[in-house]
């Protein structure tokens, strides 16, 4: 049975390779996280109006206005398991939120 010191030796590896995972994802994303964090805000504000009629049409004009290219954000978000306004604002938020509030 390992000892304390190795069990926190190897959490610090698993902790040293989570982080680096995380920000080669981060480098990867085709939007900002700063950006992502404007859209979920958007998202909630205008799903609480007009509710979701399961497509990324809320989502496809927000990106839209700002100038940010669709064609590669949305399939990224579906990855994400955003497939519509209501995914995206669910699903993916979930996974990004701490992201975005640690580095924004």
């Amino acid at each position: 049975m390992p000892s304390k010191q190795e069990k926190r030796r190897r959490a610090a590896l698993v902790e040293a390779m989570v982080a680096e995972d995380t920000k080669r994802a981060i480098e990867e994303m085709p939007l900002s996280l700063k950006d992502l964090g404007r859209l979920f805000d958007h998202l909630d504000v205008q799903l609480e109006i007009e509710g979701c009629d399961h497509s990324s049409k809320i989502t496809s004009s927000f990106l839209a206005s700002m100038n940010l290219n669709r064609e590669e954000i949305l399939p990224w978000l579906a990855e994400q398991g955003g497939f519509c306004d209501c995914e995206i604002l669910a699903n993916v938020e979930e996974s990004w939120e701490s992201e975005i509030t640690k580095n924004t």
